[in-house]
């Protein structure tokens, strides 16, 4: 039996106080800080504005090389010599229609290919002769169409160009402008 003692007091001594380990207990409460003397009072630092610039480092300025300045000073120099000595103006490529002319204005042809094929269609127009193209942008195509006949070009148009409808959307003494539509996009689906 002594021996049992002996392991009765092992196991005695190896119980540990189990609620302190998970937390049942409350530790004792440490002894607080001694207080920090005061320091002098800072006052706080002012609120963030997000509508203030950024703050940046000042960028060095640099002066440019002698001869760049020479440069720029021979380049005044000639842009003021040439306000006192201006010419006329370049005068303008663009011309008004002349007579027998008008100015076409077609759209929309999305590709250049739709353009090509309008330009072909307007060809077999009875009366217009010679197509000379202003500018194609954005599906918008203009062409200064000579033109001679009994009627108006713009009649001619609505009775219909082959392969395409033709709606007259404005008219002016010199300038027409047409909405189109191919007779395909009629059969497209979608």
């Amino acid at each position: 039996m002594a021996g049992d003692d002996k392991k009765k007091g092992k196991h005695d001594e190896e119980i540990v106080d189990l609620s302190a380990r998970i937390g049942a207990r409350r530790p004792e409460p440490k002894k607080p800080a001694p207080p920090t003397p005061p320091r002098e009072q800072v006052p706080p630092p002012p609120p963030t504005r997000h509508d203030a610039p950024i703050p940046s480092e000042p960028r060095p300025r640099l002066l440019p090389p002698r001869e760049d300045r020479q440069q720029r000073d021979l380049i005044q120099k000639a842009l003021t010599d040439e306000d006192a000595a201006r010419s006329q103006a370049i005068p303008s490529p663009r011309t008004p229609p002349g007579p027998g002319e008008v100015d076409l204005v077609v759209t929309p042809l999305p590709t250049p290919d739709d353009w090509h094929r309008f330009e072909l269609a307007l060809r077999r127009v009875r009366g217009v002769g010679q197509l000379r193209t202003e500018y194609y942008r954005h599906g918008v195509l203009k062409v200064r169409v000579s033109f001679q006949g009994t009627e108006r070009l713009a009649t001619l148009l609505r009775a219909g160009i082959q392969g395409y409808r033709v709606r007259i959307i404005g008219e002016d003494r010199t300038t027409l402008q047409v909405l189109v539509a191919s007779d395909s996009d009629d059969r497209r689906p979608g």
